[in-house]
């Protein structure tokens, strides 16, 4: 790879991070929002993944609060712990490799939950609630964002339409399909179930923005999410199902650029 190639690389994986900041600012703001997270509260925060989540109910919560940042993927808390290990202030958080089913926290020990973006990838998601009602006190708050309707997201759409134009996908799902496998009316019923007593929701639109449709494919092609998605086609089909996707993107293009309108779903239960 010449510095040229390089360059053009590092570009394209800035915007791929500049998208997916921009598809998350409103969805965050509105969590925390609807979280109402004081100092000196106790905060979990269950899939926290990059631990953006974390860091932000951490300047929340100040030094009397505490929060727990959870996640089944052991790679993504060890370099949470590891980021956190090189501020030069010490934050109040603590870090644990867990799935949600497998959460075992002392009853009634936080006053809020947080899951941005990650219910619907739990493997037992009405065990995994019940294991967030069991970790909050009476009149804790869980709150939880997921995408809306796949018809409301092209960003998403557009992909797995060109995929399963040419192809069966089965279980287990891709990141992409496994995304919409849970809907806004499947978690408020399953909230009722694990014991909530009430829940609301707000829809929260979102978007994301390329300099065009040409700079948007470069980005998308080192999204590792995206790249699991096409794999399920022959080596053959791949090149033509990413001229469907840059086709389906021109529909949101103009002359300042491309951007993909989206929609998220952001449920606040109580206990």
């Amino acid at each position: 790879m010449n510095l040229s190639d390089a360059a053009s690389r590092e570009t394209a994986r800035r915007l791929l991070e500049s998208q997916y900041r921009e598809s998350l600012a409103a969805v965050t703001e509105a969590m925390f929002a609807a979280a109402g997270i004081g100092a000196g509260e106790r905060v979990l925060d269950v899939g926290a993944g990059c631990g953006e989540t974390a860091v932000i109910a951490a300047d929340c919560v100040g030094s009397t609060g505490r929060v727990l940042a959870t996640d089944a993927s052991a790679a993504a808390m060890q370099n949470l712990a590891a980021r956190l290990g090189l501020l030069r202030r010490p934050l109040p958080i603590s870090v644990a490799t867990l799935a949600a089913e497998s959460l075992e926290l002392e009853p009634g020990s936080f006053d809020v939950a947080l899951a941005r973006n990650s219910v619907m990838y739990f493997g037992d998601p009405s065990r995994a609630l019940r294991n967030i009602r069991a970790a909050l006190r009476s009149g804790g708050r869980f709150v939880a964002s997921l995408y809306g309707p796949l018809e409301r997201e092209p960003f998403h759409a557009v992909p797995i339409a060109a995929v399963t134009r040419r192809c069966r996908v089965n279980e287990p799902y891709p990141e992409y399909l496994q995304a919409f496998q849970v809907g806004a009316d499947d978690l408020q019923r399953m909230l009722l179930d694990a014991g909530f007593l009430a829940t609301e929701r707000r829809v929260v639109p979102t978007a994301r923005s390329f300099p065009s449709v040409a700079q948007a494919i470069e980005a998308l092609r080192l999204s590792r999410s995206l790249a699991q998605l096409l794999s399920v086609l022959a080596e053959d089909q791949r090149e033509d199902a990413w001229l469907d996707i840059a086709n389906g993107f021109r529909d949101h293009g103009s002359a300042p650029g491309l951007r993909i309108p989206g929609e998220q779903v952001v449920l606040v239960a109580t206990t």
